[in-house]
């Protein structure tokens, strides 16, 4: 993923969490919409299930279910 926001600049994977049963990876950029569509193909072919994204623009967040 790290590599994938980097070639498509569209901004960065900031760290990782890992317990408790859940795994949560932080990404920031300046269009959410855009660093959705880099990295959604890599989060889709994970195997955690249930799992969800979070796009945060401004104030405004929306949920997608993978």
């Amino acid at each position: 993923m790290e590599t994938a926001t980097e070639r498509g600049e569209v901004g960065e994977v900031d760290g990782n969490e890992f317990g408790g049963g859940e795994a949560v990876v932080y990404a920031y950029g300046p269009d959410a919409d855009a660093l959705f569509e880099v990295l959604e193909p890599t989060l889709r072919s994970l195997p955690f299930r249930p799992a969800h994204v979070l796009l945060r623009r401004g104030d405004n967040e929306t949920r997608v279910d993978l």
